[in-house]
């Protein structure tokens, strides 16, 4: 891809982005500050579309994207709309996995992408699906999701925590030749960076001009769970799945404790909390920006670890015990930082 096509989509979510905040008033896609929320000013929830516009603009420029990628495309709006009216609205818990499992369901029967296998995690030989392979791809794509959009709790950590995922994507399209997906994943990284840059804090800019809202964090999980399993399933499969679970290692093993934690303490694991990592390091002392930055650091590291498994084709067993005892890890380090900080502030939403 040309680096005028990069750039393109960088342009053109700059722009949407900026044309899109007046909009956003009008329509209701504004977070509000108060309560839980520490922002000071009113803050268009219209990163997500922004994003979106870019992404599709330089797609239908790009035959081999537009060929490959035009059903996903089509989905992700759906999720995207869903998104924007529960920005907009709020809608009920039950409303919002029922459509994202609904997008699951599109995509695994209708465009014909779902988890087949899960691979030879348990060195008995790969674990086959068979006739669940359509009800685990609609879970794992509420998973991923929600993974996404619960670690939307900082400014410009879900969107970096996705840039990092789509990073170590690339490289693995790139060594695969996978010509549709390397491209695709570009300028979807390039739309990000143009968010990023308006959404995380800088030097000369201490708030967020806008938010990715869960439209966006809902829409970008959507596509990575695409993209996963397209990555990783069927004949033209590029690796395991168990390396991809090290690309997005930081959001699935922070959502999968949370739903594991909260109903233990008679909690739903969709509630509002401050248990979530970056609460966690905050509460130890980080700065809003050392928290993001050091997440980015720790999913890189993490992402690596996956990226070395893949290029030196490690024992997908192997890999799969260490990420447990990564997140067995995490799971333990929580009980203990709760007994040492029992009164953390509230910082996010989620």
């Amino acid at each position: 891809m040309s680096f005028i096509n990069l750039l393109s989509a960088f342009i053109i979510t700059s722009i949407s982005l900026f044309a899109l905040k007046p909009v956003a008033s009008r329509v209701g896609l504004i977070d509000m500050p108060g309560g839980r929320k520490q922002h000071k000013a009113p803050t268009p929830l219209v990163g997500g579309l922004g994003i979106y516009v870019g992404t599709l603009s330089m797609s239908l420029f790009t035959p081999v994207v537009l060929l490959h990628y035009s059903a996903m495309l089509a989905i992700s709006a759906l999720v995207l709309f869903v998104g924007m009216f529960d920005d907009a609205r709020e809608l009920r818990v039950s409303v919002r996995m029922g459509a994202h499992g609904f997008a699951g369901w599109l995509m695994a029967a209708v465009a014909g992408n779902q988890l087949l296998s899960l691979g030879n995690i348990l060195s008995f030989g790969p674990v086959e699906l068979g006739i669940l392979a359509i009800p685990v791809t609609m879970f794992a794509t509420v998973g991923v999701i929600n993974a996404i959009n619960m670690t939307d709790g900082i400014d410009g950590l879900s969107g970096g925590l996705v840039v990092v995922a789509l990073f170590f994507m690339c490289v693995v399209a790139f060594d695969s030749g996978h010509v549709a997906l390397l491209q695709f994943t570009t300028l979807l990284i390039c739309s990000l960076l143009a968010f990023l840059m308006l959404n995380f804090r800088l030097p000369w800019k201490q708030c967020a001009l806008v938010y990715l809202g869960d439209a966006g964090s809902t829409m970008l999980g959507f596509m990575l769970t695409w993209l996963i399993i397209e990555a990783t399933q069927g004949a033209d499969a590029m690796m395991s799945p168990v390396y991809a679970l090290w690309f997005l290692a930081i959001p699935l093993i922070d959502t999968v404790s949370l739903l594991i934690k909260r109903p233990l303490r008679g909690q739903s694991p969709f509630s509002a909390g401050t248990d979530h990592l970056h609460h966690r390091l905050l509460d130890a002392g980080f700065s809003r920006k050392q928290t993001v930055l050091g997440l980015y650091i720790a999913g890189a590291f993490l992402g690596s670890i996956g990226l070395m498994g893949y290029l030196f084709q490690a024992s997908e067993v192997l890999m799969f015990a260490l990420f447990m005892v990564v997140f067995t890890a995490h799971m333990v380090w929580g009980p203990i930082h709760r007994r040492l900080s029992p009164h953390p502030d509230a910082t996010s939403p989620h």
